[in-house]
């Protein structure tokens, strides 16, 4: 399933909204954590079935307090 990670523009730096594509859940969520890294907002991982998570959970399983599933939950 294709995953893709986005967020918005980089906290005072005007870089613009970021978009990447990744082929699997874990690469989703090593993008996702990138973006955090390097400060960007309103980072959002969604699937192609409608599938999307964003927020405190996404921060949760990008810290490795929760996992991730395929589906996008976060357990």
């Amino acid at each position: 399933m294709a995953y893709t990670v986005t967020s918005d523009d980089t906290i005072g730096l005007a870089i613009g909204p970021a978009l990447e594509t990744a082929n699997d859940v874990h690469d989703a969520l090593s993008k996702a954590r990138q973006m955090y890294e390097t400060g960007s907002v309103n980072v959002l991982i969604k699937d192609d079935a409608g599938h999307k998570i964003d927020g405190d959970e996404l921060l949760a399983c990008i810290t490795g307090k929760r996992t991730l599933t395929n589906d996008l939950q976060a357990k």
